[in-house]
């Protein structure tokens, strides 16, 4: 058994307390740019964190994860070896964040993702881009198997039939969301080359300006992938 089938596997990687980042990321993704009436699937939802603010939105949301938390509606599915529960064209969006690394096949995960979208639907799936990492991070979850770039998410998704796929840098600091010109200042951060703990011995940076040090300099890619 692989260590993400293991039930303790979301109660370490989940570890902390509750981030108000879900509920802002969710507002800025999906409210602007798809009607309520959408229904959305979060594969892949882990603690539910995610669905849980995309519901909050007023959207209908169903989650599933190969390891869903208890009490939690979420179809626990393992896509090795079973399909998920719904019909062929069951989703006007599904939503996939951070998990397609974790796939030693992610044909599987994509190839799903088809199936489960309407004709015009669209797969959103976000994971860290290799091209910006910090290489240790990646691996500090040794169930992380397959890095992605740009071109290859964007490809894998082409090979699963999607008719156009459209693959960016998403940076997860809200600020940059809403005042797009603090890129400058990002940037600019950038050149001082400031340690990241816990690759650091310097063990005072608050965990604040740990992240803006990170998530200034380490990227996601976001690909949007449309069904034929």
């Amino acid at each position: 058994m692989s260590s993400i089938h293991n039930k303790n596997y979301l109660k370490v990687t989940y570890k902390g307390k509750k981030s108000k980042y879900p509920g802002k990321f969710c507002k800025y993704l999906f409210e602007k740019h798809y009607p309520k009436s959408c229904k959305i699937l979060d594969l892949g939802c882990g603690n539910g964190e995610f669905t849980e603010e995309i519901k909050k939105l007023g959207y209908k949301v169903k989650g599933t994860d190969i390891n869903p938390p208890k009490g939690k509606k979420y179809k626990k599915v393992d896509l090795y070896i079973e399909q998920t529960p719904w019909k062929d064209n069951s989703f006007d969006v599904i939503f996939s964040k951070s998990v397609i690394e974790h796939f030693r096949d992610p044909d599987l995960l994509v190839n799903e993702a088809y199936r489960l979208l309407k004709p015009g639907g669209v797969f959103i799936c976000m994971t860290p881009s290799w091209k910006h990492s910090y290489k240790e991070q990646f691996y500090i979850d040794h169930t992380h198997y397959t890095p992605f770039t740009r071109h290859s998410l964007e490809t894998i998704c082409e090979l699963s039939n999607f008719e156009k796929s459209e693959c960016n840098y998403f940076y997860q600091l809200p600020l940059l969301w809403k005042f797009p010109i603090l890129h400058i200042l990002r940037r600019m951060l950038n050149l001082f080359n400031l340690p990241y703990k816990p690759f650091s011995k310097r063990d005072w940076w608050p965990v604040e300006t740990n992240k803006i040090i990170r998530f200034s300099k380490e990227p996601m890619l976001i690909c949007k992938a449309v069904k034929r």
